[in-house]
């Protein structure tokens, strides 16, 4: 793999970051309220929903079982960072643990190298 796409970028410019959510709901009505009130949330602090898939189609490697992703892209890591550690937020986890089992992870966005 090139390395320049794993090094942090030189600029200063702050890059948008990803939270990727894989969801497997066991509650819906607990996971819709997560849901709505996640997304009111995430506004105050710039997220934007980019994505929300269902029914994943795998192709490679081993499923871990999830219904749905969901994708949202914020300003910044740190914009990322201070929504999930949010008072706001953080009172929504157990409604979280209670309509779903979710894995996420977060990504900051690095510009492709130039093809060569």
């Amino acid at each position: 793999m090139n390395d320049q796409i794993l090094k942090p970028s030189k600029k200063e410019i702050p890059m948008p970051a990803y939270m990727i959510s894989h969801v497997t709901v066991t509650n819906k009505e607990k996971f819709d309220s997560y849901f709505d009130k996640t997304r009111a949330v995430g506004a105050k602090y710039g997220a934007k929903p980019v994505a929300i898939g269902a029914q994943p189609k795998m192709l490679n490697g081993e499923s871990d079982g999830h219904q749905m992703v969901v994708v949202a892209e914020f300003e910044s890591m740190e914009a990322l960072d201070t929504w999930h550690n949010s008072d706001e937020y953080q009172a929504l986890v157990p409604l979280r643990e209670e309509g779903s089992i979710q894995h996420m992870v977060a990504y900051e966005a690095r510009p492709l190298p130039q093809a060569q």
